[in-house]
């Protein structure tokens, strides 16, 4: 604008070519950011595209290249000649060349396009910022109007650059839309940065709770959605707006899972309301209202309550159906040994009798071991739910007690509080010295210490051959015949349904440490 001006000013032929030329140049530079600024504004960043770019770059730099060229007369793509006319004031008319209409054609199609990017995004915006974006069209309208009309002959000055004139509406319309209708602000920012791209539906509410703006997840949950915009949230979902809370104070909200029909099934979401403040003022005006579908999560949360379900039938079935005949084959083995007692059989058939008798109440002894080590994988293995502070010492003081240690000496080399189930972490520890005790000397020493994130269990004992590390938490592993093999197992589904881990120390090479990470802790002491 102020080239053109200038233009008019100056009496000096010479100068006022030169001015005409360099206002052509700013005013398909101002084309070009024009295209940018709205690729930009309404999100589709077509500018960001290889065809787009590599036009817009070509575009100038001809202009930039073929202007000096076309200046000393070297061509005359640009224009073929620079008119003085006086009439009704001085000014220069650039009669155009080939090249500049190209140049010319290719801008007024990309304009174009963007107009038409600029309109459907005026279409498919909530009422909230329609007002917004038509300032914006009808600024941009005004530039190329006004030079259509002025090489068309229909305004004073003919061959005049008119598209400077049009300049003039456009700064009056932006700046209006800027400062008055908040043009970079609320509901843009809503739907380009936030809703635009989401599979969960988002509603928008305006200042007065009016439902001004949704996405396509949200018009697929109500599909007579387009009926209700501009009315009232309450109104227009009276179950919802019932339930979901408008937080205060600029903080987002959470409220409890809903459940909607969605597609023709059902569909478990998470509300979170967002206040949207505006930037200058920093008050809360207007409401984004997400709906995060947490369907997956409550699918896997009723099939962990099934699982639960299962593992306590599970236990159950042990409890009475398996416990109940082991105990009468255990009571029948003890009457038989009593009658044969009494019998007259040889000492040769007697020991014999008497062995065998002694094997299968060992076996029976070993099932009931067993049967007690599945009962405690079915009714410990579920899934923490609630935690406890536990103090680590005490905790593994009580299980040595719990456990026939022989000679073996229990040693605490460090204290932390635990985040945890007492009972199943009692249970672990349980597990872990009758391990010791089983495979160790009588002089066993078992070590409880601490790590950076959670603690150990150490002996020094003959250790577990690298052959077997692998396989020392798996169901039925021992070394010895008389053992379940469930114990490291229980071990590892303790500490598993906590969220720890636990894991065999292959470099500790004085007996055998199993070191449990990932443990939620706060240290209260250090010995």
């Amino acid at each position: 604008m102020a080239s053109t001006f200038l233009h008019l000013l100056l009496r000096d032929p010479e100068l006022q070519r030169v001015v005409a030329i360099v206002e052509a140049l700013l005013l398909f530079a101002s084309f070009a950011t024009y295209i940018v600024f709205v690729s930009v504004y309404t999100g589709r960043e077509f500018h960001e595209r290889r065809s787009v770019q590599a036009t817009l770059v070509g575009v100038m730099g001809s202009l930039l290249v073929l202007a000096p060229l076309n200046s000393l007369g070297v061509t005359d793509l640009l224009w073929t000649d620079l008119v003085l006319v006086t009439d009704p004031f001085p000014y220069v008319v650039i009669e155009h060349g080939v090249g500049l209409v190209v140049i010319l054609t290719v801008l007024l199609g990309l304009i174009g396009y963007t107009w038409f990017v600029l309109t459907n995004y005026l279409l498919a915006t909530g009422t909230g910022s329609g007002t917004q974006v038509l300032l914006i069209l009808l600024g941009g309208l005004s530039i190329g109007v006004a030079e259509l009309l002025g090489q068309a002959g229909l305004l004073p000055a003919d061959g005049l650059h008119h598209a400077t004139f049009g300049a003039l509406p456009y700064v009056v319309f932006s700046t209006f839309g800027l400062f008055r209708f908040d043009l970079l602000d609320v509901l843009p920012v809503a739907r380009n940065a936030v809703v635009e791209h989401l599979t969960d539906p988002v509603l928008v509410l305006d200042g007065d709770r009016r439902l001004v703006d949704y996405n396509a997840a949200a018009l697929d949950t109500w599909p007579a959605l387009p009926e209700k915009k501009g009315a009232p949230f309450a109104a227009a979902f009276p179950s919802l707006a019932d339930r979901i809370d408008l937080p205060a104070g600029g903080k987002a909200g959470t409220t409890d899972r809903i459940t909607l029909a969605r597609g023709g099934t059902e569909h478990h979401y998470s509300v979170t309301t967002t206040p949207i403040t505006r930037g200058r003022s920093g008050a809360v005006g207007w409401y984004a209202i997400l709906f995060r579908d947490v369907t997956d999560l409550e699918q896997s949360r009723w099939q962990l309550q099934k699982q639960n379900e299962r593992l306590d039938q599970v236990a159950t079935t042990i409890s009475h159906d398996l416990r109940n005949p082991i105990t009468v084959a255990s009571g029948q083995t003890e009457a038989l040994a009593l009658e044969l007692e009494e019998w007259d059989v040889t000492p040769e058939h007697r020991d014999r009798a008497e062995g065998r008798i002694t094997s299968t109440q060992g076996s029976l002894d070993r099932m009931e071991d067993i049967v007690e080590d599945i009962l405690t994988l079915a009714r410990e293995g579920k899934t923490v739910d609630e935690t406890g502070a536990v103090d680590l010492e005490e905790t593994a003081r009580d299980a040595w007690a719990n456990v026939d240690t022989d000679g073996a000496t229990l040693t605490v080399a460090d204290d932390r509080t635990l985040q945890a189930d007492r009972s199943k972490l009692l249970t672990i520890f349980e597990n872990l010295v009758r391990n010791s005790v089983d495979h160790g000397s009588d002089d066993m020493t078992v070590e409880v210490g601490v790590t950076t994130d959670g603690f150990y269990v150490a002996d020094n004992g003959p250790g577990i051959p690298d052959e077997h590390a692998d396989d020392v938490f798996e169901y039925g592993y021992t070394t010895s015949g008389d053992g379940t093999g469930l114990g490291l197992s229980i071990v590892r589904t303790m500490a598993e349904s906590h969220g720890w881990t636990v894991t065999l120390d292959g470099e500790y090479d004085q007996g055998t440490r199993f070191v449990f990470g990932n443990v939620d802790t706060a240290v209260t002491d250090g010995r």
